[in-house]
């Protein structure tokens, strides 16, 4: 029996890692998300989903336990306000 690969993807809430959790699931792979917080719009695309602030080492453990790969979109953007006062200073 071949096992299905374990992927991490950090970011799951967000625009890009959610979409590429729902792409992950539907082409076979058993996809946990991690996020700093809830998704808004949609829930978690993926079998299984935690919350956890990833600057924190002891959480990292907990989100990579059993992963073979991970693909790391966690990132704080800041969103559009940020970006305005960053083009406008």
């Amino acid at each position: 029996m071949i096992k299905e690969p374990m992927v991490l993807v950090t970011g799951a809430g967000g625009f890009i890692g959610h979409h590429l959790a729902k792409y992950l699931v539907q082409n076979g792979y058993r996809v946990r998300g991690v996020d700093l917080k809830y998704p808004e719009y949609e829930p978690f695309p993926t079998h299984e989903s935690e919350l956890l602030d990833l600057r924190r080492w002891a959480n990292c453990l907990q989100a990579t336990r059993g992963v073979d790969e991970v693909y790391h979109l966690a990132a704080n953007m800041g969103g559009i306000g940020l970006i305005i006062r960053r083009n406008c200073a």
